[in-house]
């Protein structure tokens, strides 16, 4: 039965893969020595704080798919300070965190079923 799944699984990874390609292509696309001089301070900050988060949540779901516990991994400590870091910049930014508060949410949501589905399909793969 499992073995039956893991076509969708895999379906359903390389399809969540493929966004994350297609929403970091824009940004990566470039140098970001070319990128970054065109940007205000602020914008410079947020692009470097999406790259950081983007690597390290990666990296989360990579320790996670192969077993690693990530909650004891030296990456947590990496998500937490980037997540203090981007509530600085919003805050620099005149970003209300109570009215951001139902974006945020989403977002949380739309990476856990992402997690969800990449761990879901690694177990598959590997039984």
């Amino acid at each position: 039965m499992a073995d039956r799944k893991l076509p969708k699984h895999i379906d359903q990874l390389d399809a969540a893969l493929h966004q994350v390609q297609q929403s970091l292509g824009p940004i990566l696309s470039q140098p970001l020595s070319e990128t970054l001089p065109r940007l205000s301070a602020i914008e410079r900050c947020e692009l470097e704080a999406l790259i950081v988060y983007a690597i390290d949540t990666l990296f989360w779901i990579y320790l996670k798919i192969n077993g690693v516990p990530p909650k004891e991994h030296p990456v947590m400590n990496e998500l937490q300070r980037v997540q203090r870091y981007i509530a600085k910049v919003n805050k620099a930014k005149g970003v209300d965190e109570k009215k951001d508060e139902r974006t945020m949410r989403v977002d949380r949501e739309a990476a856990d079923r992402f997690i969800k589905n990449a761990i879901s399909s690694a177990s598959t793969e590997k039984k």
